[in-house]
């Protein structure tokens, strides 16, 4: 883990601004801004993977989009790949520290989602009734 990963892992100063607490949450949100990112992350936190699992695990992804996918996690810190000299090569892929911490967050989003966006269709599934558009204005 990089130096930078390490203090990336520090909270931030109690005396944190508005803009330094944005910045910092915009930072995190990066590093899962890939279209693959959560699925790989996800995936890998249920075990070490060969990169050909991930392929047909993860789903609809070509091989370039997955390479480019695990090595952009790869350098942020969040995976490690282990190559294995041996016949065929072998290589696996699996969370380091840093990825397994950022989980916790992947999980506590997913509860947020579950508690707070599966009660409300989405547009295009149905439209709202006036009344209930009212209502979902009205909520902080």
């Amino acid at each position: 883990m990089t130096a930078q990963h390490v203090q990336s892992l520090r909270p931030p100063p109690p005396e944190a601004s508005d803009y330094e607490m944005a910045r910092g949450t915009r930072r995190a949100l990066a590093l899962l801004s890939g279209k693959w990112s959560v699925e790989v992350l996800y995936l890998l936190a249920s075990g070490t993977r060969r990169y050909s699992e991930v392929l047909r695990e993860v789903g609809e992804i070509s091989k370039k989009t997955l390479t480019q996918t695990l090595r952009t996690l790869e350098r942020e810190g969040l995976v490690v790949r282990s190559a294995y000299p041996e016949m065929p090569p072998r290589v696996e892929y699996s969370l380091t520290a840093l990825g397994w911490s950022v989980t916790e967050l992947l999980m506590a989003l997913y509860e947020w989602s579950a508690e707070h966006l599966a009660e409300q269709p989405s547009p295009q599934r149905r439209a709202l009734a006036p009344r209930e558009f009212a209502r979902l204005r009205s909520v902080p």
